[in-house]
């Protein structure tokens, strides 16, 4: 598979297919880093609303404010939540007259690096309570609120930001985070096989190595190819389109060709590619 870490001309031209007008986009952890990569995209292809969703109330209507100033056409809504508060999830949900389009499970959380023999288990344990606990408990509350409030205008889509992390790239002092995002892959897995694919698909993505405050903190982004920010939100709003549709319960990267992967469709589905898996076993006598 070919790799790219800057926008190119074939994911361009796949964007120029997509028209999101009439559509409502909802971002967690929208309000900074790649989140204002990804409103940009979905707004670019025109999207008719876009809710911004983070912990700093402040930070998020400021980018509300000047995204807004870019995309005139597109109205942005910030609303301050946490997203491992049952309250503030099932407020943000309450406020919404319309069931978002598209759900992207961009918000997570680094516990403080540190070797796990050392590490405080409150701190540790937050990278669950937020990476999983938090991105399921959106996604639920969605689901429910689309049951109630969703036009019929076809399957929610449901993105959720990973790391490649998960299954392989080893990470030292990264105990928490890395296995928090695993069990994150696995439950998408998982829950896409419960949910029909006419009411949600589900979708887990790798953003690449882009240089974020979080990407600091882990202390190897120096070592990375980096992958630039822009490419992270175009891809995503890619993800979301019936195009991508065949990528439903896998795990992606940015990184990868877009074409490639449409060409690849019917492999990828007869081989059930881009999953989980544990190489080295064969698993057909149990399934």
């Amino acid at each position: 598979m070919e790799l790219h870490f800057t926008p190119y001309a074939a994911l361009t031209a796949a964007l120029e297919r997509l028209n999101y007008s009439g559509k409502t986009i909802l971002i967690t952890g929208g309000g900074h880093g790649m989140g204002i990569n990804m409103c940009r995209s979905f707004a670019a292809r025109k999207s008719s609303h876009i809710i911004i969703v983070g912990r700093n109330e402040t930070r998020i209507k400021a980018s509300a404010e000047k995204l807004t100033a870019e995309f005139p056409l597109t109205r942005f809504t910030a609303i301050a939540a946490d997203i491992s508060s049952k309250d503030d999830v099932k407020r943000l949900f309450e406020s919404l007259e319309v069931s978002p389009d598209v759900l992207v499970n961009n918000a997570g959380y680094m516990p403080v690096p540190e070797k796990f023999q050392d590490a405080d288990l409150d701190e540790w344990w937050s990278g669950y309570t937020i990476n999983v606990f938090g991105t399921i408990l959106v996604t639920q509350t969605y689901l429910k609120h689309r049951q109630l409030k969703a036009p019929k205008t076809g399957p929610g889509v449901v993105i959720t930001l990973n790391t490649i992390a998960a299954y392989s790239f080893d990470m030292p002092s990264l105990s928490a985070y890395a296995s928090s995002k695993a069990a994150l892959a696995r439950w998408l897995e998982v829950a896409s096989q419960d949910v029909p694919q006419d009411v949600a698909r589900f979708i887990s993505v790798h953003p690449g190595a882009v240089e974020t405050d979080m990407g600091h903190k882990a202390g190897i982004i120096e070592t990375l190819a980096i992958t630039d920010a822009a490419l992270t939100g175009d891809f995503t709003a890619w993800l979301a389109s019936d195009e991508a549709s065949f990528l439903a319960g896998r795990f992606a990267w940015v990184n990868w060709d877009c074409e490639q992967l449409i060409g690849r469709k019917q492999e990828i589905l007869e081989k059930n590619l881009f999953r989980t898996a544990l190489t080295g076993v064969d698993s057909s006598p149990f399934v």
